[in-house]
């Protein structure tokens, strides 16, 4: 996740199936929540998925363990499906990239989904429109907002372990966009990718 800043942790719902998971808010370096975000702090908008069968669970570290709870990360690699949008003099947008993401919470003994609040947790069968960005690092990385992507609608697919429809989304609120009635997701909710190529390609970038 590129620019982000640790804000706190606050228990929110979990996945489709199982236990609770635990949200943790996060603030983004940078704004990425209208079209005009984007193309000015993005090298590509693009749109994502998780490679089948690359997810690899971490290991809780040893001093979490001593102290009763701790983080359990995962890794993957994503693919980059569909490139709708490339700032000019980008570098090319990769085919693959790996990436870091949230795991489980682990706590007694017992894990729960780990996830950024109202965003994506990443899940292997579900598709996303995401706005990469190449850090200094060389390295590959989406902003923390990214849009749902499922069956071809901005706002349907996975949010925070559940899945949702552009309806539902419609009707709650972004915990990152209450008060912005020109986010780029609100704009493209039950629409499809071109709606959001379109919207990009017609944003100015702020000086």
């Amino acid at each position: 996740m590129a620019g982000g800043t640790f804000a706190g942790v606050a228990t929110a719902n979990g996945g489709d199936e199982g236990p609770l998971a635990v949200a943790v808010h996060m603030s983004e370096g940078f704004p990425t929540l209208t079209a005009s975000d984007w193309v000015t702090h993005g090298d590509h908008a693009v749109v994502i998925e998780m490679v089948p069968g690359s997810e690899r669970k971490g290991a809780l570290p040893e001093d979490k363990k001593d102290n009763g709870e701790g983080h359990i990360p995962r890794t993957a690699t994503m693919k980059v499906d569909q490139v709708l949008w490339s700032k000019p003099g980008a570098e090319a947008a990769p085919e693959t990239y790996p990436v870091e993401l949230l795991g489980w919470w682990w706590e007694g003994g017992s894990e729960r989904e780990f996830a950024w609040q109202g965003e994506p947790r990443y899940e292997e069968g579900h598709k996303y429109i995401a706005l990469l960005v190449k850090g200094d690092d060389g390295k590959w990385n989406a902003t923390l907002h990214t849009m749902p992507y499922d069956d071809g609608k901005v706002g349907t697919g996975e949010t925070a372990g559940k899945t949702s429809t552009s309806e539902t989304a419609a009707k709650t609120a972004s915990v990152h966009s209450a008060d912005e009635s020109q986010s780029l997701e609100k704009e493209a909710n039950g629409k499809n990718a071109a709606t959001v190529k379109q919207l990009l390609e017609a944003a100015q970038p702020t000086k």
